[in-house]
């Protein structure tokens, strides 16, 4: 029922935009200007983050505005799952567990992450900022776990975040903290609720047992799911 009213905003500013002129528009609210990863997040992001999985070319000029160090991978991939269009993400503003191979769309979904939701939850939170995010990978060639289709990860379209390390050494683990009622607790459940921001798909350790121990995020799914 959200989404649904979010989406007839949305609409409702495409429509005012055309007639008020959207050149007339700041750029995070304008649905036909670029998605740029600096601009603030507003309704009209889902509706641009959406754009990125079915245009190459706005896709590859939203990435050139994220902080992030990629090289194309065009062959990283397999015959059973290829990997069009594919970066690796070498580098990010926060440091990395490691590497990752990434679709376009799931590079640009993570840099506004880091940028947008986690940065400031850490601020909230904690009033300091993070030192390294900890992942378990992103590209595997497999189907869902007990089903017949193919994971997102098969598309190098989703990563698993398993623990937060602050500026200060401690280290917040979706495993041992996620029940926890305590500030760890309450800063990954928040982390996991915005995720939802700009990720179709925001899993974790309420979704099911194979989400234990980490966040799924990823940029399937027609309608999006956060559990």
């Amino acid at each position: 029922m959200l989404r649904r009213l979010l989406w007839l905003t949305v609409l409702a500013l495409i429509a005012v935009s055309a007639v008020v002129g959207w050149r007339y528009l700041p750029r995070q609210y304008n649905p036909f200007a670029p998605l740029h990863v600096a601009d603030p997040l507003t309704l009209m992001t889902e509706f641009k983050l959406r754009r990125l999985r079915n245009n190459a070319g706005y896709c590859s000029a939203a990435l050139l505005t994220a902080p992030l160090r990629t090289v194309p991978s065009p062959d990283a991939g397999s015959a059973e799952c290829p990997l069009p269009g594919a970066v690796r993400v070498q580098s990010a503003v926060i440091p990395l567990s490691s590497s990752f191979l990434a679709s376009c769309p799931l590079a640009v979904s993570y840099a506004l992450w880091e940028s947008h939701v986690l940065q400031p939850l850490a601020q909230q939170h904690f009033g300091q900022g993070i030192r390294r995010v900890t992942h378990l990978g992103s590209y595997a060639c497999r189907n869902v776990r007990g089903g017949t289709r193919q994971s997102e990860h098969a598309g190098a379209n989703a990563i698993d975040i398993s623990a937060i390390a602050l500026t200060d050494g401690r280290i917040l683990s979706v495993e041992k903290h996620w029940t926890e009622n305590g500030a760890a607790g309450a800063f990954l459940r928040a982390l996991h609720r915005r995720s939802c921001d700009v990720f179709t798909m925001a899993l974790g350790p309420a979704y099911d047992a194979a989400h234990h121990n980490h966040f799924h995020f990823g940029m399937g799914g027609r309608f999006g799911l956060c559990r």
